[in-house]
């Protein structure tokens, strides 16, 4: 028997559960004393920009351990200089103009992975090639990466219980600006009782304003519904500012400020409109070469009662299996101070899940 989705009160953490997180933070402890390995920066002819650890490199190309990408084939005509961050030994040595390619071939786009991609050598893909396709538009259509998840929770007994779920992620990165793209959806029932019915989708765009990278501003937008907590939709939109104030091959930090529009719709009471502050933080950490860890955590208080807001955290920890399918571990808990009425303040999802990667 599978135990994949927990959805509210009715399902609880099973015992694979817990295996599986003492697994992953067992390997995750061990991997972490490895000691860190000075990052470099490849900055592409196409503009775009890879910060990672070079692990062979050859008359050919190189492969890079990129934190965000995992491992990059990437083609030495494609790359037009390198930078090594902090050195200031020499001008030379902090940036290095790569040899100019010896043909006139064209400069392949490389392709940016999301944390869960496997171990194995991604190889860069180029679209432009193709007659039909504009070249303003190619960078945005080809530089995508994410994995695509489906799951189940039977039991049969004197508890029945069917729970069925799909996630999908995606990212894309193309000079300064970067794109997430999250879904989720769930429905299950308990003794013929519904105990799972939501869906949720979310699009974030960061664009970096500053040469190093480092400082961006977003856009965020969101929406869905959840039967069990009696939203009928939920739509959100939101704006700000943010920072990485730390960045390493295996390890990425960022924090945001700004603000969000929060609409609730309720199926038995008067709906809602919000205003509020978002604070956010955010990590990215390969402790190994296959173990990846996302964590992020929200505060939204509604800016004219902050006694009304809502804190989120995500956890997901996934493991390659296979060239492209991996394993995942998800946890969500989100609490809200003023829910709806005879809903919980706390709601805690805990999924384990199959992943297929592109």
């Amino acid at each position: 028997m599978m135990n994949l989705p927990q959805s509210r009160r009715l399902l609880q953490p099973s015992s694979l559960t817990y295996v599986a997180v003492a697994v992953l933070l067992a390997v995750s402890l061990t991997a972490a004393a490895a000691p860190p390995t000075p990052p470099v920066v490849l900055h592409l002819r196409n503009g775009d920009r890879i910060t990672g650890e070079i692990l062979r490199e050859d008359t050919k190309g190189l492969v890079i351990r990129s934190p965000v990408a995992g491992k990059l084939t990437v083609a030495r005509d494609a790359i037009l200089r390198r930078e090594v961050p902090g050195t200031t030994d020499s001008p030379s040595a902090a940036v290095r103009p790569d040899p100019p390619p010896k043909a006139a071939t064209p400069v392949p786009l490389p392709t940016v992975a999301s944390p869960a991609s496997t171990n194995a050598p991604t190889q860069v893909l180029s679209l432009s090639g193709n007659p039909w396709l504009p070249s303003w538009i190619a960078p945005f259509i080809t530089n995508w990466h994410g994995n695509v998840g489906l799951g189940m929770n039977l039991g049969f007994g004197t508890t029945e219980r069917q729970t069925f779920f799909v996630t999908a992620n995606a990212t894309h990165a193309w000079q300064r600006i970067a794109n997430s793209v999250n879904y989720n959806a769930a429905y299950g029932l308990v003794n013929d009782v519904e105990a799972a019915n939501r869906m949720e989708g979310l699009l974030k765009t960061d664009v970096f304003v500053d040469h190093r990278h480092r400082l961006y501003v977003y856009n965020l937008m969101l929406g869905g519904y959840d039967a069990i907590r009696l939203i009928n939709r939920r739509l959100e939109e939101g704006v700000g500012v943010g920072y990485r104030i730390y960045e390493r091959p295996r390890l990425i930090v960022n924090v945001e400020l700004g603000g969000q529009y929060q609409r609730f719709d309720y199926s038995q009471q008067g709906d809602r409109s919000i205003w509020s502050a978002r604070i956010s933080e955010s990590l990215i950490w390969k402790p190994s070469d296959k173990l990846a860890l996302t964590q992020k955590i929200q505060y939204m208080p509604n800016v004219s009662d902050l006694s009304d807001y809502r804190v989120r955290f995500d956890l997901i920890a996934s493991y390659p299996l296979f060239k492209r399918i991996t394993m995942s571990l998800n946890a969500v808990n989100e609490y809200e101070s003023l829910p709806p009425r005879g809903v919980d303040n706390n709601d805690l999802q805990i999924t384990t899940n199959v992943n297929i990667t592109f």
